[in-house]
């Protein structure tokens, strides 16, 4: 008998993406595609933005025709809003929906929307049964473990969002307050598992083939979600993908260029405006410096390339040099890193708190 996952075309343990804002764009999500990732979703949405037709909210939609299954993740204030929402976002080009109740933005939270939710169990129910009545589709909820340390509602809130009728939960091993630094709860993972009879997807610190190891072993989720994993290292997806987890991150130079330089030309091709184009690409490359030597030197080069073509140059004039130098592989992403580090993978910490950003249509996260 298929389950949820093998009715979309998944595989019955699929490995996902994270909706990640500032991040999956569609040039993002097609490299992650094309190295291993399941399911895809556009970044959040905010119900209102799209109850009120967003241009910004519309445009962050759109599909590329190469994007075999494609999510999209919504957040709400209010159980209305969230089911005139998710009734429009039935009718688009979307294989499945999601609803936020874990994201720990400041000014997502302020509205009501995100981990707010997770306060009231009755808003967890009746978001959830809200857009179970606006779609037939696959519908899922992705929660964290509760507000704070003192308020750990987990088992409550999952079995709230089964009743109301969700067809899997995604869970982030850590609270609203929590930060990177504490560790994912795996434990807690295992305990939603077997407290709910619809799958449970994992998430949190899968930034190794060791990490997801780790959780499958101890939870027995039904998948996983990466995200701040996929950073720099879409590879992460090609080596979770192998019939016993890869041991090995090992990137090649002309695999690495490859897939760079395409990233950047599909980041070129998909707007309007190069400028802001480029500068959305520079985190990218950031992440993707990451375990070379000597990459410290190429790094305010590329930070400074004022359009995309000068990036492609750097990133040739880089390969080059390292070509020279021997370098044939990517260094082990693990090496050297050690203490908190181990769960900055910098810049992305900063990237939501700090700005401040976590949907769609509230500035800052669309290249334009």
């Amino acid at each position: 008998m298929k389950n949820i996952f093998e009715t979309l075309g998944l595989p019955r343990r699929p490995i996902m993406l994270a909706p990640l804002a500032g991040v999956s764009d569609i040039p993002f999500r097609r490299i992650c595609q094309r190295l291993g990732a399941d399911l895809t979703y556009v970044e959040m949405l905010s119900a209102v933005a799209i109850n009120h037709r967003s241009e910004r909210t519309l445009a962050m939609m759109e599909r590329h025709p190469e994007e075999n299954i494609l999510g999209v993740q919504v957040t709400s204030g209010s159980a209305e809003a969230m089911y005139d929402a998710v009734r429009f976002l039935d009718q688009q080009n979307f294989e499945t929906i999601d609803i936020n109740m874990g994201c720990p933005v400041r000014k997502v939270v302020k509205s009501g929307s995100g981990s707010a939710i997770l306060k009231d169990l009755k808003r967890v129910y009746e978001t959830t049964q809200a857009a179970r009545k606006a779609t037939s589709k696959p519908l899922s909820v992705k929660i964290r473990m509760g507000w704070d340390g003192h308020s750990k509602n987990y088992l409550e809130v999952g079995k709230a969002a089964e009743d109301a009728g969700a067809d899997w939960i995604t869970m982030h091993g850590r609270t609203r307050n929590d930060d990177y630094s504490v560790p994912v709860d795996i434990n807690a993972l295992a305990e939603l598992k077997a407290h709910v009879s619809i799958p449970v997807i994992g998430n949190g610190n899968i930034m190794y083939v060791s990490d997801a190891d780790k959780m499958l072993a101890t939870s027995k989720v039904d998948g996983l979600m990466v995200s701040r994993g996929a950073l720099g290292n879409p590879w992460l997806f090609r080596d979770l993908q192998a019939p016993s987890f890869s041991t090995s991150d090992k990137v090649s130079l002309d695999e690495w260029a490859g897939l760079v330089i395409d990233h950047l030309s599909w980041q070129k091709g998909q707007y309007i405006n190069q400028t802001a184009a480029a500068v959305c690409m520079r985190k990218h490359l950031l992440w993707y410096l990451k375990g070379w030597p000597g990459a410290r030197r190429w790094r305010d080069q590329i930070n400074n390339a004022s359009d995309l073509d000068s990036a492609v140059e750097l990133v040739q004039q880089m390969v080059g040099s390292l070509r020279n130098e021997g370098v044939a592989y990517r260094g082990s992403l693990e090496e050297g890193v050690k203490g908190r580090e181990r769960f900055f993978w910098e810049p992305k910490f900063d990237m939501d708190r700090v700005l401040d950003r976590g949907v769609g249509d509230d500035g800052g996260s669309s290249c334009g």
